[in-house]
């Protein structure tokens, strides 16, 4: 037999460190894993990950700033030149852009930081032996299945994890309630914050307390509009000539409406000043916003 099929390169089970082999990647250990930790495509160490913090969102201001002026742009009659027309439809989406980037994605990020430090209480709480197999597992479900680090991990530290105490029972609860908390305001912010009238998360948070008074009281209100603009109000009456004192009973708290106001809120109807949570009441003739003692409101 020829002596050339004795050659390293071509003895079963032979190193591939030799010949013309040499150079190319290690051996698989199962389908695509390379090693416990990392796959083809993507290395991923799980003490690693599990330890450090979640990555903050990208902020999407920039971009939603940008359609917004070009949007606005597109559709405004000429001003002057081109720079002074550019400037005035920037004005709004600009403003906008600066209300938005501190709040942005913080939802997202709060929420991703709990799940990773309720994962990290798991991991802590395992053995030896279950972290490899986790490892393991979480490479496979990546390498043969497709699914991201985050998705492998969900599914298969369940698997892993000791039975709970009461205390822990009840602290995921209690996260579970302050995560939906944090969407319904999130909502609420989303939904409220249109051109010209931002709402912010401290805001949303007073409003999401006003409905939940109002369900409860069956109060009635306009969903899409619920808070009082005091400040509208102000800025007529100061125009009219008047002193705070003359629209703003300092005793009751009650809120004469200016008159182009007026046609703004419904007789009956209750609403909320979204910076201090007080809540009023519309008067006869909508002319006046009554101010509602809560002290004296029993939530059922």
């Amino acid at each position: 037999m020829s002596r050339f099929l004795h050659r390293p390169m071509f003895r079963r089970g032979g190193s591939t460190a030799e010949g013309i082999t040499s150079g190319l990647r290690p051996g698989y250990n199962r389908g695509r894993v390379v090693n416990p930790g990392g796959y083809a495509g993507e290395e991923f160490n799980l003490n690693e990950y599990i330890t450090e913090q979640p990555e903050l969102p990208k902020s999407q201001s920039r971009s939603d700033f940008l359609i917004n002026f070009g949007l606005d742009l597109a559709t405004r009659s000429p001003q002057g030149n081109i720079l002074q027309t550019a400037a005035a439809s920037a004005r709004e989406p600009f403003k906008q852009f600066q209300q938005q980037a501190g709040q942005e994605d913080l939802l997202k990020y709060k929420h991703a930081q709990g799940e990773r430090q309720f994962q990290l209480e798991i991991y802590k709480a395992m053995t030896d032996e279950d972290k490899i197999a986790l490892q393991k597992e979480i490479d496979y479900l990546m390498s043969e299945h497709g699914l991201s680090k985050e998705e492998a991990l969900t599914r298969a530290m369940p698997k892993y994890r000791k039975s709970m105490s009461e205390e822990d029972v009840a602290r995921q609860a209690k996260e579970a309630e302050r995560d939906q908390l944090n969407k319904d305001v999130a909502t609420i912010q989303s939904g409220l914050s249109k051109e010209g009238s931002y709402v912010s998360a401290e805001q949303a948070k007073k409003i999401y307390d006003f409905y939940k008074q109002a369900d409860a009281n069956k109060w009635r209100y306009e969903a899409d509009a619920p808070f009082i603009d005091l400040a509208a109000i102000e800025e007529e009456w100061r125009d009219a000539g008047k002193k705070q004192e003359d629209w703003l009973n300092k005793d009751s708290g009650n809120i004469a409406i200016s008159p182009d106001e007026q046609t703004t809120y419904v007789e009956g109807l209750y609403y909320v000043d979204s910076f201090t949570g007080d809540v009023y009441q519309v008067g006869p003739g909508s002319t006046e916003l009554i101010k509602i003692d809560l002290d004296e409101i029993k939530i059922n």
